[in-house]
């Protein structure tokens, strides 16, 4: 019988695990030693991922404070536009008042004149 992948890896006794961990020098830690231990070895695809979640984060955090200087930029030119509608209706509406168009035509010195009469229907024969 063929033995399963299993049975053919090695096993390693929790005691000899714990004299491997144990043993951290000064020395391991600047000559990089700590990085060839089998627990470290073990663990590279789970750094790689969180180190691909630390650039994805980084990034998501630069593009929401780039949306977030849009907003506010967008916001205060609303603002203004909304404050310059608002007074060109105001004066639009100012110009518009009878007494205005009165006051306009006799500073430009224009032949007409208020009616004085209703207005009323021409009608052909």
């Amino acid at each position: 019988m063929a033995k399963s992948k299993k049975d053919r890896t090695e096993f390693v006794s929790p005691r000899q695990e714990l004299k491997e961990t144990k043993r951290l020098t000064a020395k391991d830690l600047l000559g990089g030693g700590v990085l060839s231990r089998d627990v470290v070895v073990k663990q590279i695809p789970f750094i790689l991922f969180l180190f691909a979640l630390l650039v994805f984060y980084i990034g998501n955090q630069y593009q929401g404070a780039k949306v977030m200087k849009e907003v506010m930029r967008i916001e205060e030119r609303l603002k203004i536009l909304r404050t310059e509608s608002i007074s060109t209706t105001f004066e639009k509406m100012e110009m518009s008042k009878q007494s205005e168009v009165v006051k306009l035509l006799e500073e430009m010195n224009m032949p007409l004149k208020e009616a004085v009469l209703p207005p009323y229907k021409i009608e052909l024969k």
